[in-house]
Order: structure tokens, then sequence, then C-alpha cells
């Protein structure tokens, strides 16, 4: 795949969010005299990721496809570990942080703490589809990251979408109702980066299961907006120590692989990439429905370029089928070919 495509999809990416999250800004800063709650502007502009994934894999933009690309992302199916690591893991990681906040002079608020958790079913359910779980991670994981392991190493990609992810975020600072507007940049830019190197490892893991990436962002989310209900002041930098240092520790600890197996190498399929299928990274594999085993991932994607990528109308793909089943049935027999055929006809 070209990296115009990738930048295409970033271009996009930031063009339909900023076209909604800049006037929100404008909005409550009061430059644009127009009486208008910022929510109704910024969820239409959360959605900017998917909707440039959607694009980008249209056959029209020279992808798989869009029925292909969704089959392809949504997928449930992964080992209880990663789905333990995405939920719980998630919430031990930032609410982790809560005590050393205190120790560092920060007030406890039972009352704030009582009624985040009050607010946490609906507050997943909207988080999970709108609040940066699908709307988000339908486009940086389901679409940006696996092309971007396709032309650099893993590492570097992981980085690389880090920082974009950052930039994208931008405008935020500029609106006056979020509770980034107060924050600080620098070390936003370093809880992402990190943030996005841990999802990486769980991508890679996982066999590129982006459902399990919406699930960890969903729950590192909630697990940030419980944290802020319940302590005051929230010291920015411990969160920027902790997600930054899981970052760093997870690109020592795979020495930059981040869950990718070793032999995996570029798609060999020319084909197929050009398409723009999420086929297997530089050292990961593609995703197999239940499993990040390498074999049952190769096998998966075998499938999904097939299926995805294969111009043969469905009348043809039956026959095709048929025929196979024909060969491996005479195979098999211990009946002559001829005798079969004869019994046939009678």
């Amino acid at each position: 795949m070209a990296w115009g495509r990738v930048a295409g999809f970033f271009g996009l990416a930031f063009v339909l969010t900023w076209m909604w999250w800049v006037p929100a800004a404008l909005v409550e800063r009061g430059t644009v005299p127009v009486e208008l709650p910022w929510i109704v502007l910024m969820i239409p502009g959360g959605l900017g990721p998917a909707v440039a994934a959607v694009i980008c894999s249209s056959r029209r933009m020279g992808g798989p496809g869009v029925r292909p690309f969704l089959r392809y992302a949504f997928r449930w199916r992964a080992a209880p570990r990663f789905h333990l690591a995405a939920t719980a893991g998630m919430a031990v990681l930032v609410l982790g942080t809560v005590p050393v906040q205190l120790l560092a002079g920060a007030s406890w608020d039972g009352a704030g703490a009582v009624s985040g958790l009050a607010a946490f079913p609906f507050l997943l359910v909207f988080t999970f589809v709108l609040g940066g779980g699908i709307d988000e991670e339908l486009g940086w994981h389901g679409f940006a990251l696996p092309h971007l392991q396709e032309r650099l190493p893993v590492w570097a990609a992981n980085l690389l979408l880090g920082v974009v992810w950052s930039l994208w975020h931008l405008p935020l600072w500029w609106n006056p109702a979020v509770g980034q507007h107060d924050s600080n940049y620098p070390l936003y830019v370093v809880s992402t980066t990190g943030f996005a190197v841990l999802l990486g490892w769980l991508y890679n893991s996982t066999g590129g299961n982006v459902l399990v990436i919406v699930t960890a962002h969903t729950f590192a989310n909630l697990a940030y907006g419980l944290q802020a209900a319940a302590i005051d002041p929230v010291y920015q930098w411990i969160d920027a120590v902790v997600m930054g240092g899981g970052g760093l520790l997870a690109l020592a600890v795979t020495r930059g692989r981040l869950g990718a197996p070793p032999s995996a190498e570029p798609p060999t399929d020319r084909s197929a990439g050009s398409r723009g299928l999420p086929s297997t990274t530089r050292g990961s594999a593609a995703a197999a429905p239940d499993s990040g085993d390498p074999v049952r991932c190769d096998a998966a994607k075998t499938l999904f370029v097939e299926r995805g990528s294969d111009d043969t109308s469905v009348d043809e793909r039956r026959a095709q089928g048929r025929r196979s089943r024909n060969l491996r049935t005479r195979a098999a027999s211990p009946l002559p070919v001829v005798g079969r055929r004869n019994s046939s006809k009678s």
C-alpha cells in the first residue's frame, strides 16, 4: 500500500474532525455568536477517524471494500487474558495512580466517586461507541496501524501513530468547555503516545483484534473520568509518567516488536496489499478470530483476502467449490471413477 493512502486517511480524519471541533471551540469562546451546545458539534467530530477509515476502505478509493473491512474489524474473539488486560488492566493502570495522587497533595471527593460509579453503565455504552471507542479505533487501529506496520518497524509505526493521534486532539485545547483545555499538551503527548504503544501491543498480541482495542480505550477513558471525579486536582505529570513509562516498558520487554511474531514478513500478495487490506504487518500476524497464534492468523488472513478482494462472482466461487469437493470425493473413494460416474447416471 502506497504511503499516499496512509497520508490520505490521516488528512481526511483531521478534516472530518476539525471541521466540527474548531467551530465548537469558537462557539464556546464567543467568537461565533451562536447558541448551540458544544456537545452537538463534538460528537460528529469524534467520528472523523471511523468515517475516514470507511471511505478509504471503499473500492472507489482502492480499498478492499467497506463490508470486508468492517467484517475484519468487528471480530470479537480473543484469548480471555487479553480481554482482562483491556478491562481490568487498563482500569488498574489508571486508577492505581490515585494513592500516588493523594500523597502528592490531591484531595479525595467521596461524593464525586459515588456519582462517577453511578453513571458508569451509561458512560460505558456511550464511550464504547462515541467516546473514543469505535468512533476512534476503527480508524487508528482498524485502518492506520496495520498499514503503518507494513512500511515501518513495529515500534516506529506505533510511536508515529501516537504522535499523530495527539495532534488530532489539538482543537480540544482551544475549547474551554472540555477538560483538556487547562491541561499540559506536551504531557498529554507523552501519555497518548505511551497509550498508543500499549494498545499496539494488544493489537499485535491478539492478531489485530480491533474490538479488544476499542474495549481498552473505553475502559481507560472511563477510568480517567472516574479519577477526575474522585480526586482534585489530578496531577497530570503522574499520569504521564505511568502511561508513558508503561509504553517504554512494553517496548523494552518486547524489544520493539510489541507482540508481533519475529518471523512475520510484509505481505507477498501485492494485489491484496494494493487494495488496502489489513494484512500481516512487519512483525505482526493477521487477525485470527479466536487467538493470536501465527498459524491460525495466517489462515485467517488468507481467508479474509480471498473473500474480501476476489473479484469473481458468487456463482463462480460456488462452482469452484463444487469442483474441489468432487475432486476430493473421487480421490478418497475406493470405487473406480468410472463406476461412480455410471452409478450417478442410473
